[in-house]
């Protein structure tokens, strides 16, 4: 496992750079998020993902979400209606999962077969800029073995996981400290979170 230190602040474009091309390249990677640290690869790469569900020890009856540097990037993977939009634009800044019906360019192996898929734009500079870097979207699950803690500071992240991944990312500790609220659009539920 290669690590990388970048700050949360001052993101060093290099670095940024170097995690945008493991992604590309189909590694998996441990990022830090608005909320909690992130497992994730490009949604593209089916083995990764699958390698993803393995590490976490997660059923793949269980469908994981997909992060986005912004809600242009999103539309082109989610049917997104006009209030959904607007929506998810007032709430940009908050550490939210919409869950929202998703299009033909996101695979099954990742939403568990279901039409709908859980999308996040997180509000945190590194993982835009890796986004933006790489082109692609990135899967987002907590950097956690199913059924524990997700962490929220990367000395907290399991070293079983960090074993069995291939880069990650350190920059101390993330902000909400706690995984994202996840808001149904379809529905109006919210699913997770108060």
């Amino acid at each position: 496992m290669k690590l990388l230190r970048i700050s949360a602040e001052n993101p060093d474009k290099r670095l940024v750079s170097h995690a945008a091309k493991a992604i590309l390249e189909g590694n998996i990677i441990i990022y830090p998020t608005d909320t909690v640290y992130g497992l994730g690869c490009s949604i593209s790469s089916e083995d990764s993902v699958k390698r993803i569900f393995e590490i976490k020890g997660r059923s793949p009856a269980k469908p994981l979400s997909i992060a986005f540097p912004d809600v242009e990037s999103a539309k082109k993977y989610a049917f997104l209606e006009a209030k959904d939009e607007e929506y998810i634009k007032k709430n940009i800044n908050e550490p939210l999962t919409f869950i929202v019906r998703k299009k033909e360019l996101v695979p099954d192996y990742v939403t568990a077969g279901m039409e709908t898929v859980g999308i996040r734009i997180p509000d945190n500079k590194i993982v835009k800029e890796m986004l933006l870097s790489a082109k692609i979207p990135v899967i987002t699950t907590s950097a956690n073995i199913s059924g524990e803690k997700a962490p929220a500071a990367f000395q907290e992240i399991n070293k079983e996981i960090l074993e069995k991944v291939d880069l990650a990312i350190d920059s101390g500790t993330c902000r909400a400290k706690v995984p994202s609220k996840i808001v149904n659009l379809l529905t109006g539920k919210v699913l997770r979170g108060a």
